[in-house]
């Protein structure tokens, strides 16, 4: 499989985030110093493989703190609510903060091992790669999550309360259709998260099988270990 792109001048094969000819040092491309975020976001929603192609061949990986803050607050709401299934009802020990950095540190540790394994197996494949990229990539394809929280989930405390994460009465039985529209709502964020994941993954490997595995196991072990974490984070 190849990913790599040719040079005009001499018709070398350079990695695909090359700003000058290894070759011939003749420039491939134009030279991206830092991600424009609100650029991205607009590319992500329009055209995410230009986006994710903009964000590969950036020199500086900017926001990635700052999408990973929010990004965790929502892996946060959304292991409090898988705690209903896992758990049931009951009164959560941990103090909130805790709960966060705990969450926060799980979510990291995923994203940095995935994205090693993610490279190493493309240098296997024959893929040309780097870390730094696929971590970003990666963690942008993620940015639903940030709507989520900052939009969906205000909204969603707004119309329930006390009582959105609760089992008796649940939000459905409360307000059913609205509790329905925001079910539905976030079921689309996800589908929306999983997309931006094969673009992502799409932009990487140049492949369609290759993309779709990577998304399908990226978010197989994302739930694995967000029910897992369920278990435990509120009661720690």
């Amino acid at each position: 499989m190849n990913n790599r792109i040719t040079c005009s001048n001499c018709s070398a094969e350079n990695p695909p985030y090359a700003y000058t000819c290894k070759n011939c040092n003749s420039f491939i491309r134009e030279r991206v110093f830092n991600i424009d975020l609100w650029n991205v976001i607009g590319l992500l929603i329009e055209s995410p493989k230009k986006a994710f192609e903009l964000i590969v061949l950036s020199e500086h990986k900017n926001f990635i703190s700052f999408l990973l803050i929010f990004i965790a607050v929502k892996m946060l709401v959304n292991t409090r609510f898988i705690s209903l299934i896992s758990l049931g009802t009951f009164n959560p020990s941990t103090s909130l903060y805790l709960s966060y950095l705990i969450i926060f540190g799980i979510l990291v540790v995923y994203l940095i091992l995935f994205s090693i394994c993610f490279t190493a197996i493309n240098k296997l494949m024959y893929i040309t790669t780097r870390f730094r990229d696929n971590f970003t990539v990666i963690t942008y394809s993620l940015l639903p999550n940030v709507f989520g929280i900052i939009f969906l989930f205000i909204i969603e405390l707004v119309v329930f309360g006390e009582y959105l994460f609760s089992t008796n009465p649940t939000p459905f039985v409360i307000k059913g259709i609205t509790a329905y529209i925001f079910a539905g709502a976030e079921i689309l964020l996800i589908g929306w998260s999983v997309l931006l994941s094969y673009k992502a993954f799409k932009v990487q490997t140049d492949s369609l099988l290759y993309s779709i595995i990577y998304s399908f196991v990226f978010y197989f072990f994302l739930a694995i270990i967000l029910f897992y974490s369920s278990k435990f984070i509120f009661t720690v």
